[in-house]
């Protein structure tokens, strides 16, 4: 388990904080593995669901943030990914995992799903593409990854437990 984001954290942070490296081919296939995963949830559990909305948003009109749904709809989703998810994608999902149930990888990437789509990502909704954002930050070197990974205080081992992070960062999403 690692601790955890929050869910305006960046794409890089995301990565960096499962242990990938931004720089490899290999993370790419990784991310948009996961993003799939999450963007077909969306679209069959979430996308233009009035039903699912907290109540002050029930008028609203779709497409719909991440906020607009109920935290229980939206945890829902949440679980149904992890149930439904590839064994290579649970791996990066079992390193999600908080002592309060939720799965901080998940959340992540859905409600950067959501975000995608609800206009508040003007380059992904001028280019009309959804995944506009998703290029990957270049021109960092492997020796400049270690050196932000070594500077990251973060313990990435899987047995490291939860370190108390989670309960600031959920005061936060």
């Amino acid at each position: 388990m690692t601790a955890p984001l929050i869910r305006s954290a960046t794409k890089r942070q995301f990565l960096l904080q499962l242990g990938l490296d931004p720089t490899e081919s290999r993370t790419s296939e990784t991310y948009w593995m996961l993003k799939d995963e999450a963007t077909r949830a969306y679209e069959n559990q979430l996308q233009g669901r009035r039903d699912l909305l907290r109540p002050e948003y029930a008028n609203q009109e779709p497409p719909y943030a991440a906020a607009h749904f109920t935290a229980e709809a939206f945890s829902s989703v949440v679980r149904s990914i992890y149930q439904r998810a590839s064994p290579l994608a649970r791996r990066y999902y079992d390193r999600g995992h908080v002592a309060q149930g939720d799965n901080w990888v998940i959340n992540w990437m859905l409600y950067h799903v959501c975000r995608y789509r609800d206009g508040r990502n003007i380059r992904a909704a001028r280019a009309r593409d959804f995944h506009a954002d998703d290029d990957l930050d270049e021109g960092k070197t492997s020796s400049e990854f270690q050196g932000v990974q070594e500077a990251d205080k973060v313990d990435r081992r899987p047995d490291a437990g939860d370190n108390g992070a989670y309960a600031d960062a959920r005061d936060l999403l």
